[in-house]
């Protein structure tokens, strides 16, 4: 019998061990989904960021290119309209550190330009068509929402081109053409960036105005749009994100816009 307990303990401390792991494990498993439960930010941790810094530096270049093409006219953006853009930027920013950081500041292109687009590049660079300014942002929750992806994608430097060719001349749509993204990441940085409007306190919701104002004006969109079926799928999969969140897809809340807004618009009629 002795001799019975004395091969059999090596077996129960095993047992025992394993034990113990396994219920660490589940506790660990809670813990993850508990900090990624629906009223937070993912862990920045499982973000990526797709691109090299030698690949970053050289997309985020390409601002001076643009801005040595006399082909492209740029708006005057005042020192009123531009403390309100950055404004936007701070409040995103300083709500939600995990997931962008706070630098660079942020610079600000108004294009001189019908056609509708917002894009960033690498370091914080934004470009918004005065087209856009005028015929599609509405309301501030539709600027707030584009904005607030764009600084997510920017921040991440979420980018899946993977070279870009030195033509020492370049137009908008084909740096737009280097900004692109698959569904499937650009669904991603939409969950991203509903979370982030919630957290700063914006109306998370308009983010689907946002989805669908492209999707109903693709043709207008042409630049910034890879295929019109895929804006479609996008609008689809973030509504059905929208009722896992117990959000109602068919109804987004009205909410004001700030005199800030207004005057920023106007100021591009």
């Amino acid at each position: 019998m002795n001799n019975f307990c004395v091969h059999m303990r090596p077996l129960i401390k095993r047992a025992f061990f394993f034990l113990i792991l396994s219920v660490l494990g589940s506790g660990c498993s809670h813990i993850r989904v508990f900090l990624n439960g629906p009223d937070k930010v993912a862990d920045p941790t499982e973000i990526p960021k797709t691109q090299t810094q030698d690949y970053v530096d050289h997309l985020a270049y390409l601002s001076k290119e643009l801005s040595q093409n006399r082909n492209i006219k740029f708006a005057r953006l005042s020192k009123r309209n531009k403390e309100y853009l950055t404004s936007i930027f701070n409040r995103i920013v300083a709500n939600n550190e995990l997931l962008v950081p706070g630098q660079p500041a942020p610079t600000f292109f108004l294009v001189k330009e019908k056609i509708p687009f917002i894009f960033s590049l690498p370091k914080y660079q934004f470009y918004i068509s005065t087209g856009l300014i005028k015929k599609y942002f509405k309301n501030e929750s539709l600027l707030v929402s584009a904005l607030c992806f764009e600084i997510i994608k920017s921040g991440r430097n979420l980018y899946e081109a993977s070279r870009v060719h030195p033509v020492g001349h370049r137009e908008i749509p084909q740096v737009l053409s280097l900004t692109k993204l698959e569904t499937e990441t650009k669904l991603a940085i939409y969950k991203w960036t509903f979370f982030a409007l919630k957290r700063a306190e914006y109306d998370a919701t308009a983010l689907l105005n946002w989805i669908q104002t492209q999707n109903k004006n693709t043709l207008d969109f042409s630049w910034q749009i890879n295929d019109p079926r895929g804006i479609s799928r996008e609008e689809f999969l973030f509504k059905g994100f929208l009722v896992a969140q117990g959000l109602d897809k068919t109804k987004t809340p009205e909410i004001n816009s700030s005199k800030m807004f207004y005057r920023f618009q106007d100021s591009y009629r």
